[in-house]
């Protein structure tokens, strides 16, 4: 029965890593399977070590910290998602100066970008760590912060490429799913923040 816990926390915590590589298949212009696999192992790593070092450094250092990690992340997927929003109402303006041009100038990779957006998911996974030792047998602790990776990064290979299969239905509209998606990480953030403060809980 365990498992099941620990399988259903894990899907739990991947969904918001799941929805950011939907965004990243959907408007990410120059995506290859090395990147996409690299954008993969970055929510699923995160993800695990985010758990793992709740773990090991206790409840003093979490107590400390608890009060401004959903914030962080906010404030990280804003700072993604606004540019985004940004870059995409210029691709707008500049494609209509040039009388409507099909040239795509979606956004291009970014290990940066994806790595901020690795942390900014992961971050409030962090408490989660002293929480397995009570929904699992303390054994298998580890076990659980690995398949929490595993069951994350699988999530998000199915996400990106049903990103990267939409992106095709909307050629020479990307600008537009650009913005849609600069939104939704945004409202990621902001659920995110909900979470923590009791008023929604998924």
């Amino acid at each position: 029965m365990e498992y099941v816990t620990l399988l259903l926390i894990a899907l739990s915590l991947s969904l918001d890593a799941f929805s950011v590589s939907i965004i990243d298949g959907l408007t990410i212009n120059d995506l290859n399977k090395k990147r996409m696999l690299f954008i993969c192992l970055t929510f699923g790593v995160f993800q695990a070590l985010m758990p793992l070092i709740g773990h090991l450094v206790g409840l003093t250092f979490i107590q400390y910290i608890e009060d401004y990690d959903h914030w962080l992340s906010l404030i990280l997927l804003a700072f993604v998602g606004l540019k985004m929003v940004y870059d995409g109402v210029k691709e707008i303006i500049e494609k209509r100066k040039k009388n409507d041009s099909e040239e795509e100038t979606s956004k291009s990779f970014s290990y940066k970008l994806i790595l901020i957006q690795g942390i900014a998911t992961a971050i409030d996974a962090l408490a989660i760590g002293l929480t397995l030792e009570t929904s699992i047998a303390p054994a298998n602790v580890y076990l659980g912060i690995f398949i929490i990776g595993v069951v994350t990064f699988l999530m998000c290979l199915v996400g990106i490429f049903l990103g990267s299969k939409i992106s095709k239905l909307l050629k020479g509209h990307i600008e537009i799913a650009q913005i849609i998606g600069g939104v939704i990480l945004v409202l990621i953030g902001i659920k995110i923040i909900l979470n923590h403060l009791g008023y929604i809980n998924f």
